[in-house]
């Protein structure tokens, strides 16, 4: 039964497995300082970790689905999208003209991972409503220039929302 399946798809198993990583990020990074410092500490720490994901050393079979590839951890990777709308702590301070993008992002993450992005109506409009300047443009943060990069990620996250409420803060005839 099996080997009639594979006959009669239309995609070749040997495109869906996923390409192998490529040889430079599966090993140390070839040039190396000699200086420790706290920031190259964390870096090794990092790198140690990760290698052996980028390797493959980790994964078992059964961490990927038959068509090769991986599988998703979906209850996980929704709260890890939930905190992302939540207040962000200060260390996030920097990323502060890149929050239309972060909203726009979550909410389309959610959306396909099949969890519910409505209870975030009321946050998503008052937050964009505070970048939003009076010529109608938003800026990446509260008090920022309207600009067309974060202008197009609120509105895309506002069509995102849906409804009245979120689509009348679009002023269209401004942009």
């Amino acid at each position: 039964m099996e080997a009639s399946k594979e006959a009669d798809s239309p995609i070749k198993p040997e495109v869906l497995r996923l390409p192998p990583v490529p040889p430079l990020f599966t090993s140390w990074p070839p040039i190396q300082d000699d200086l420790k410092t706290e920031t190259s500490e964390s870096q090794d720490a990092t790198v140690r970790e990760c290698l052996p994901f980028l390797k493959g050393s980790v994964a078992s079979p059964q961490d990927f689905y038959d068509n090769g590839l991986p599988k998703l951890d979906r209850d996980n990777h929704i709260y890890f999208l939930h905190g992302t709308l939540e207040k962000m702590p200060g260390a996030f301070v920097g990323f502060d003209a890149s929050r239309p993008w972060i909203i726009y992002w979550a909410l389309t993450a959610l959306s396909l991972l099949g969890a519910d992005i409505e209870l975030y109506r009321d946050r998503v409009r008052r937050t964009l409503s505070s970048m939003q300047n009076a010529r109608g443009g938003f800026g990446g943060g509260h008090g920022q220039i309207s600009h067309c990069a974060p202008s197009y990620a609120a509105v895309l996250s506002l069509a995102l929302m849906g409804g009245p409420d979120c689509l009348d803060l679009i002023d269209r005839k401004a942009l």
